[in-house]
């Protein structure tokens, strides 16, 4: 059963996201097999701690060739905002990402809830005249497991 996720008529906005550099990690994979990565975001605060980095906004999700299907294979980046990089990077590897124009949504609740919070999005991004670009970001500015409902995602759509 999929869950309807209520979301205002006119979700979407336009933004502009700033370059950042990041502490980074790169793999492909799935969105069947996307929780296997969910260790790396301690990983990544424990490496930049060691090198003395500071960071400089919440982690990131970065998405590129993500269609919805859950088979489909595609680049994740998981990345976390630094404000200056050391001269090592550790296990990890440091990334420049560059402007972002986007359609953008910020979600309240449960990361369970994002794919009906997609379905909607598309909908309207689409309806809308819109394209996205083959690249989304998810921008996790407050996490709670214990309280899931209390989760605050950024949902950056890229813009053809």
């Amino acid at each position: 059963m999929t869950a309807t996720i209520e979301i205002p008529e006119k979700p979407l906005s336009d933004k502009e996201i700033t370059p950042f550099t990041a502490l980074c990690f790169t793999t492909f994979t799935t969105l069947a097999t996307l929780s296997e990565w969910n260790h790396v975001v301690g990983e990544l605060y424990i490496e930049a701690a060691r090198l003395g980095l500071t960071p400089a906004g919440p982690i990131q999700y970065v998405y590129v060739g993500v269609t919805g299907d859950a088979y489909n294979e595609f680049q994740l980046d998981i990345a976390l905002p630094i404000v200056v990089p050391a001269e090592s990077a550790g296990t990890f590897s440091y990334k420049t990402f560059a402007e972002f124009r986007c359609a953008a949504y910020t979600h309240t609740g449960a990361w369970a809830d994002l794919s009906a919070v997609y379905d909607a999005l598309f909908g309207q991004l689409y309806g809308s005249g819109h394209r996205n670009d083959g690249h989304i970001r998810e921008v996790y500015a407050y996490i709670n497991k214990n309280q899931p409902e209390t989760c605050v995602t950024e949902i950056q759509i890229g813009l053809a």
